[in-house]
């Protein structure tokens, strides 16, 4: 037994031995027979025989082994490494450095959580990383890097290592901003030509320190932008040998006031001597020569000539040659102050579209998207073909927002793949609930809604509706692709009762109301559609003691149940970038609604409705819209049935006024409705300030005008009644929110105002 011990003990020690320190074995070369692996934890025994340069049944002498720990630790892996051995068996023990839990930072404002990790992992410092104590320097410079770049130079920040069990350590970096530094004084020097007040007008950089104002804010990209700023000013007037020799930037001893200097050197003036078109033509070169925007004799301006070769390379383009390059190598004479450009035409092969590939539809089928492309597979590149097939996707009304990248196929150079990617906007929705709208009194609504049904693309909505006035079921369904073609069909059958009494500002009546109707959209060109229809409608109306005089006398000359057959027909342009929050481009909109011979009462309806959206900015748009509606009784009948009139004012038409309150009276004072409506809306409209991008969201600053009138020869534009105020839209996940605070301008005592107004429903 006594011998067992000493054989174990005298064992243990030798696998010690080697692993603790070189022994005299390790002195002398062996072939090494196997190897052992010790001390990992986390990484695994084949990570570490991987970074290993000895293998079972190499030969292994002192400058191998010391060349194996060199390897070893220069993975940064291990913070000790020891290699020994015992008989042929080469062992190797590890020291593990520690791994990264969580990496803490504490007091950055500037600069969000989601950019520093983003800049921390290229350092690899992130969790879940191996832990170098030698990293702690580098988040220091790389903040610093980040911090200093945009002007803040006071910043200053403490780390820290909170050691946990198991090898693991917490990185806290606590950060200390400070202020911005601001410019107080900016100079250009070496101009001749321009004054220096002319100058500093260009840069964004600027010691104005406004409520507003951020041009006092350093910092080295925007100095970067202000230096092309002027490079460009100067080359656009011909100054061809414009240098920016130097720009010094200082900075006062507490850090928080910045001087700099920009020394320019602005050269002789440049005219274009002659204009050469060299290389390969595919379409004539008279037709290249028409894109020029500079010409002989006139000065030299790199815009113009950047603008020249951007525009042959269009012309290239959308004939296919999607690889299309147009270099420019201008030949500067010195004595004579003249430059000969030469735009080299090199259009590579025509390129067709292999496939296109629509990523992001989790709901909507492909064919979907498909039918509204003007870009096919197998025909040729054409980016105008592209953008005209983004913006009819992007019109979808289920659609959020769509982008379309070109991808060149590997290993050709005529073929390119087009990734459309979709972002889809919640296209359906159920509500059951109880509400309440500030010209309708309270509500209850049952509905089902979904403009992408089954991923077809189809409509279809059901709706229970109740109101103080209204009470109303409907069923709608719409196919926009019932032929191939692009023919749409829409069906809809309804049946309302109204009591527009509840309507505190209208004339009282009662109305039971069921019909339904079928209409065709028939594309004619690319923006313009017409429409065809026809509906039947039964209305019965009831008197109340509160019915005013008008209505009496119609009822006694027409009766009270009244059967209607009509025919629509409409005419739409329209090159909006999107239905539904458009941004560019107009709709006109002309609509005319007769009722046909044979119906118990005769009259027409007709309108014409435009909208005009044009950005000023990048989160700035402009629009303008007038609604236009009128119509007149045929047949014995001398004005519109008055259920048939118009009305207006509301959140929905002209905002500031109660809803229905405006226009002509009837005998109780209420307001009865007119033959001849105009509204005119302008508006600056804007996503939220917080956030960068909303495709769900927008305020606007409006104007409305408006009025309704007996009849057209009744319009006087001194009635029209204004409004100013301000809207917000929200398409939330239970359907259009619409809300606006807005100021009357031109009330009349009669007029009633509403400050406050909200609806929930389409928004257009």
């Amino acid at each position: 037994m006594r011998r067992a011990w000493v054989w174990l003990f005298a064992t243990s020690l030798l696998f010690a031995l080697p692993a603790s320190g070189p022994t005299r074995a390790q002195a002398q070369e062996f072939t090494v027979s196997a190897i052992e692996i010790r001390g990992t934890d986390r990484i695994s025994v084949g990570t570490v025989l991987n970074y290993l340069p000895i293998r079972v049944g190499d030969s292994v002498a002192p400058d191998g082994v010391s060349a194996a720990i060199r390897a070893l630790y220069a993975t940064g892996l291990f913070r000790d490494v020891s290699v020994g051995r015992y008989r042929d068996v080469l062992v190797v023990t590890v020291q593990e450095r520690p791994a990264i839990a969580r990496v803490n930072v504490e007091g950055n404002k500037l600069i969000d959580d989601e950019q520093l990790d983003q800049s921390l992992e290229q350092l690899d410092i992130a969790r879940g990383r191996v832990f170098n104590r030698s990293v702690l320097e580098k988040i220091e410079q790389e903040l610093q890097r980040l911090y200093f770049s945009q002007g803040y130079y006071a910043m200053s920040l403490k780390t820290s290592v909170e050691e946990l069990e198991r090898n693991r350590v917490n990185i806290n970096i606590d950060i200390f901003e400070g202020d911005n530094a601001r410019i107080r004084h900016i100079e250009v020097t070496g101009n001749r030509s321009f004054s220096e007040e002319e100058l500093l007008d260009l840069l964004e950089s600027g010691t104005d320190s406004g409520v507003f104002s951020s041009a006092d804010e350093y910092s080295k990209a925007k100095l970067s932008g202000d230096l092309e700023r002027l490079r460009s000013f100067y080359q656009d007037r011909g100054f061809v040998r414009f240098e920016i020799v130097s720009t010094q930037v200082s900075i006062s001893s507490d850090k928080r006031e910045m001087y700099i200097t920009i020394n320019v050197d602005e050269g002789a003036q440049y005219d274009v001597d002659q204009i050469v078109l060299t290389g390969e033509f595919p379409v004539p070169e008279s037709t290249l020569r028409e894109q020029l925007r500079i010409e002989p004799g006139t000065r030299f301006s790199r815009k113009l000539t950047a603008q020249s070769a951007s525009n042959m390379a269009s012309v290239l383009e959308e004939q296919g040659y999607a690889f299309a390059d147009v270099q420019i190598t201008p030949q500067i004479d010195d004595e004579t102050r003249r430059v000969v450009l030469t735009f080299n035409i090199v259009p590579g092969k025509r390129a067709y579209v292999r496939r296109i590939e629509f990523v992001g539809n989790s709901k909507t089928r492909d064919n979907v998207f498909r039918r509204e492309l003007r870009q096919f597979e197998g025909g040729w590149y054409s980016p105008r073909k592209v953008s005209r097939s983004r913006v009819r996707i992007q019109r979808l009304s289920f659609i959020e927002s769509v982008t379309v990248d070109t991808v060149k196929v590997p290993g050709s150079d005529d073929q390119i793949d087009l990734k459309v990617t979709v972002k889809e906007r919640p296209a359906g929705s159920f509500s059951l609930g109880l509400g309440f709208s500030s010209s309708q009194g309270a509500l209850l609504n049952v509905g089902l809604s979904q403009e992408n049904l089954f991923g077809s693309g189809n409509r279809v909505a059901l709706s229970l509706d109740t109101s103080a006035s209204n009470r109303q079921v409907s069923f709608s369904y719409t196919n926009p692709y019932y032929t191939d073609d692009g023919v749409s069909r829409s069906f809809r059958v309804f049946a309302r009762e109204t009591d527009a009494g509840e309507i505190t500002t209208t004339s009282d009546y009662l109305t039971d109301a069921y019909g339904g109707s079928v209409r065709y959209g028939i594309p004619l060109s690319e923006f313009t559609t017409m429409r065809l229809g026809a509906g039947i409608e039964r209305t019965d109306v009831t008197t109340t003691s509160q019915t005013p005089d008008h209505i009496l006398d119609f009822i006694a000359a027409e009766g009270d149940l009244y059967d209607v057959a009509n025919l629509t027909a409409g005419w739409t342009h329209d090159t909006r970038n999107r239905t539904v929050f458009a941004e560019s481009g107009a709709r006109h909109m002309i609509n005319f609604e007769i009722a046909i011979p044979g119906s118990d009462l005769e009259y027409y309806k007709s309108g014409y409705d435009f909208e005009f959206f044009t950005p000023f900015t990048d989160r700035l748009v402009f629009s303008f819209r007038a609604d236009i509606d009128g119509g007149d009784g045929r047949e014995g009948l001398d004005e519109l049935p008055f259920f048939e009139k118009y009305f207006t004012g509301g959140v929905r038409s002209l905002r500031g006024y109660r809803a229905f309150s405006l226009g002509p009276r009837d005998s109780n004072g209420n307001t009865k409705g007119g033959d001849f409506k105009s509204v005119f809306t302008t508006e600056l409209i804007f996503p939220p300030p917080w956030l960068e991008e909303s495709g769900s969201t927008r305020f606007s600053v409006f104007l409305d005008a408006g009025n309704v009138f007996e009849d057209f020869a009744a319009f006087d534009e001194d009635e029209l009644r204004t409004a100013v105020g301000v809207s917000f839209n929200w398409l939330s996940p239970v359907g259009p929110l619409t809300f606006s605070f807005a100021q009357a301008l031109n009330d009349r005592a009669e007029d009633e105002t509403e400050k406050f107004q909200f609806a929930i429903g389409t928004l257009f």
